[in-house]
């Protein structure tokens, strides 16, 4: 073979120059230099040999799955081993007792919701009337009768204690507790407002949800059932003064809930504002328009909820009133009437919820104005209500402990339960009243949106709640009372 001059000149430069680097393989091309000889990425020749029309949809799910899996693995191998260490890490920090009140006080909350979605699913069982009836027996009955009998024998246990002298959370501290409530509600206003504008969120219902889920927790049902598996067996005595201080807690929580949660909402009664403003306007009189002001205002306060929560402070503080309706008393009976329709508020109000998830969508009887407030929570939306849930309420928590620990009158077992009430409180999911609220309004596709949301957070929230009430035992040492 004779080679020609530009030949020989071109295999002398390939020759003399230096080797270039071999092109590292990224993505699905990190498994194998040739495609056409792996499995895993089949070139479209033969693809169709492979995968066709009778494959299972599920093989094909976790196929993919395990591809991305592996490429992620294989791109970020640093980033993938220090978040195992990190899951060992928090694993290793879950205290046995905790994660299980957590997970069996979720798991009882999710298959509630789930008994309640079978009963849904049931023609003419759990429908929208039902739903909306419920709703009218939670906001009328139960919820006031839960709230005046836990109010009423809280404040009737701490007065006894101080007569004769035994231990417990005194007045003084339990009255802390709605100071508490308060400026977590405030804060949780605050987070949400910031926290819409940085997720950039758009959709005003969506906003008014995110505001609704960051500003009121559950801080009743569910506080209540981690005090009971915590505390009930191994420690009675504190959780008879934590169930206390829930009570207190929800002193100022309930009359915000009833109030500002449903200028958050938009359900308002505007014909009622409306008829009002008229009656004002025709009055000539500025005491009459002043009056019919004030009287409006105060009918927005004045809700079942919030009445059984004054009536059972009055009772207990009232010396006459304990004695008639405690020990002996010839109101003995009507209490305990109270206390036995009280326990139906938990029950209740998760058929609310559970009717609100899988019939609120398949009700017929829904007006055009409803139908077009229904929506439905984004990613960022969900992010957002979560990050302030599970990560900065309980940190902005911790500045109110630091203010509980400061006070010199509060002895050192009070100081524990307080800094273990305020954290707990600060660290639950959103309150599931919420779709009680929208039911009362008569918005049943929005219910059914805020029903779907938080079922998806209350699923998600088992191990961030696991590992912040173990913070909450940690930072406030209430395990070491006893």
């Amino acid at each position: 073979l004779i080679l020609t001059p530009e030949t020989q000149q071109k295999q002398h430069e390939d020759k003399q120059r230096p080797p270039q680097r071999t092109r590292l393989l990224r993505g699905r091309n990190a498994f194998s230099s040739d495609r056409r000889s792996s499995p895993w990425f089949p070139t479209s020749s033969h693809q169709n040999n492979l995968f066709n029309k009778d494959t299972p949809r599920a093989f094909l799910w976790v196929k993919s799955a395990t591809i991305k899996i592996a490429c992620c693995w294989e791109n970020n191998k640093k980033i993938m081993h220090n978040l195992v260490y990190l899951a060992l890490f928090t694993i290793g920090l879950l205290d046995a007792t905790v994660a299980t009140a957590s997970i069996s006080a979720t798991a009882k909350l999710l298959s509630s919701i789930g008994l309640g979605g079978l009963a849904a699913h049931k023609q003419n069982l759990l429908d929208a009337s039902a739903i909306s009836a419920l709703s009218r027996l939670t906001y009328w009955v139960f919820q006031p009768a839960f709230l005046f009998c836990s109010v009423a024998k809280t404040v009737y246990t701490a007065n006894n204690n101080i007569a004769t002298g035994a231990a417990g959370l005194s007045l003084r501290a339990l009255w802390l507790m709605p100071a508490v409530a308060v400026v977590q509600i405030v804060m949780g206003t605050c987070i949400g407002r910031l926290l819409s504008k940085l997720f950039g969120l758009k959709d005003q219902d969506e906003i008014r949800n995110v505001h609704m889920c960051t500003t009121f927790a559950n801080s009743g049902p569910l506080p209540l059932i981690f005090a009971d598996a915590l505390f009930a067996s191994s420690y009675p005595g504190i959780q008879t003064q934590v169930a206390a201080g829930i009570s207190f807690y929800l002193l100022a929580w309930s009359p915000l809930f009833w109030t500002f949660g449903k200028m958050i909402l938009g359900t308002e009664d505007d014909e009622t504002e409306t008829k009002v403003e008229e009656g004002t306007a025709s009055s000539p009189y500025i005491g009459k328009r002043l009056m019919k002001k004030i009287s409006s205002g105060f009918a927005k306060v004045r809700s079942p909820p919030v009445i059984g929560s004054m009536t059972g402070l009055a009772v207990g503080m009232n010396p006459f009133l304990r004695e008639i309706f405690f020990g002996s008393g010839i109101a003995t009976p009507l209490y305990s009437s109270l206390q036995t329709l009280g326990t139906a508020y938990l029950p209740a109000a998760l058929l609310v919820l559970a009717g609100s998830l899988v019939g609120g969508s398949s009700s017929n009887n829904t007006s055009e104005d409803d139908n077009k407030r229904s929506t439905t929570t984004s990613a960022k939306g969900i992010g957002a209500i979560a990050t302030s849930r599970f990560l900065v309420s309980p940190l902005l928590s911790l500045l109110a402990v630091f203010w509980i620990r400061q006070l010199s009158w509060m002895d050192g077992p009070t100081k524990s339960i307080l800094t273990f009430l305020c954290l707990m409180e600060g660290c639950m999911p959103p309150a599931q009243n919420s779709v009680i609220l929208l039911q009362l309004a008569g918005r049943t596709e929005q219910a059914a949106s805020m029903a779907k949301l938080l079922t998806m957070l209350y699923a998600g929230a088992v191990l961030p709640v696991t590992i912040l009430m173990t913070a909450c035992l940690s930072i406030s040492g209430i395990l070491n009372l006893v």
